[in-house]
């Protein structure tokens, strides 16, 4: 018996699992050819090899089987640190994207959510739009204890996923669902801690102030990606550790000596690394401090993980989770029945542990319940 499938369905799966047509052949026991024959919708495939593309990329029959019921737009991506990383390690985040727009979207039909905020801000400069977002959004000068809240606050949706990407601290970017628009940031939570997480998160704010309106980046060359990369940085910096306040809490220390940075970065809630960066920036230090510094960072091997970084937690997205919970409340929805009643309304079926990893919900809740091979006649 064979099938009509959704090809370009396959190859969604076999990126998101970062499989390439040679192995998944191999390990389904058919040809390359044939493998893309089913992605570009040239051939049906036998129920048999169905059964194991379903078994080998993890995702449900139905989600081969659909077609988008709604119109989809995805408006580019901004990748934190995409000049060293790989394709293969930024596109499963595409998927993740998709996923985490159009649960948010149908969540939007029985929970009245945060607005996004995207009126435009008249800046001259990062540390400038840093100085007036903060001011917008009632900040003041303080410590930021939780960037990610603040985002949720004002409409952006953070999603902490475990892409196994080492060189792609975060991604983010608006995508439209019919006439709906959202702003996604996929925060990978791989090896990172909480100060890390604080400064990917704000660059990745700093690109939805500054550059998600105006560019595409995959229409950026490597020179032009590069500003824009140091532009984040340079908003993130600024609106973490906002120029007069920071520099009033360290100018009193001796800040040639790494042991001063310490309880600054506990107050200011980001790393040493950046701190002492800053600070360099803002001509608080020296060039022959600075350089002391750095080699003081060297000498204790805080390059990959400095002294106080397990004493806070990661911070974790409630929005989603929250939104669930409310609908789980106040109707007859269960984690079990979220897949299904998400596929009717879009088409896009998608893996339980997916849409529990997008919430920020454990996948005992859908009671791993296999969800049953049928094919549509």
């Amino acid at each position: 018996m064979s099938v009509n499938i959704n090809g370009k369905r396959i190859r969604k799966a076999r990126i998101f699992n970062r499989m390439t047509i040679t192995e998944l052949a191999e390990k389904i026991g058919v040809t390359k050819q044939m493998i893309s024959k089913y992605e570009h919708n040239q051939s049906n495939i036998s129920l048999g090899t169905l059964q194991k593309v379903i078994r080998i990329l993890e995702f449900p029959v139905n989600f081969f089987l659909e077609d988008d019921k709604f119109v989809y737009e995805n408006k580019g991506t901004f990748y934190r640190s995409r000049l060293t990383s790989t394709q293969a390690e930024k596109q499963p985040s595409e998927t993740y994207k998709k996923a985490a727009a159009i649960l948010r979207d149908y969540l939007e039909s029985y929970i009245d959510f945060p607005k996004l905020d995207n009126e435009s801000l008249n800046y001259t400069s990062p540390e400038d739009a840093a100085i007036k977002l903060r001011n917008k959004w009632n900040l003041g000068a303080n410590p930021i204890n939780n960037i990610l809240e603040i985002m949720e606050q004002h409409g952006i949706i953070v999603i902490n996923v475990k892409l196994g990407a080492e060189k792609v601290d975060a991604r983010s970017g608006y995508v439209k669902i019919n006439d709906n628009l959202y702003y996604i940031v996929l925060n990978n939570i791989n090896n990172t801690n909480f100060y890390r997480e604080q400064f990917t998160l704000a660059h990745e704010l700093g690109h939805y102030i500054m550059h998600a309106d105006e560019i595409d980046p995959q229409d950026l060359n490597s020179d032009e990606y590069r500003i824009m990369e140091r532009e984040a940085n340079s908003f993130a910096s600024s609106f973490l550790l906002p120029r007069d306040s920071f520099k009033e809490s360290i100018i009193q220390r001796n800040r040639g000596n790494i042991s001063e940075y310490i309880p600054v970065k506990s107050e200011w809630n980001v790393s040493i690394s950046a701190i002492i960066m800053r600070a360099f920036d803002l001509k608080i230090i020296n060039t022959d401090q600075f350089k002391k510094l750095q080699r003081s960072i060297n000498y204790h091997g805080w390059r990959k993980k400095e002294i106080g970084d397990d004493d806070k937690n990661i911070i974790t997205p409630t929005l989603l989770r929250d939104a669930f919970r409310l609908l789980e409340k106040h109707t007859d929805m269960k984690a079990k029945d979220l897949a299904y009643s998400v596929n009717k309304k879009y088409g896009c079926y998608y893996p339980n542990q997916m849409i529990a990893e997008i919430l920020g919900i454990d996948l005992i809740e859908f009671k791993g319940e296999v969800i049953p091979l049928s094919i549509k006649k």
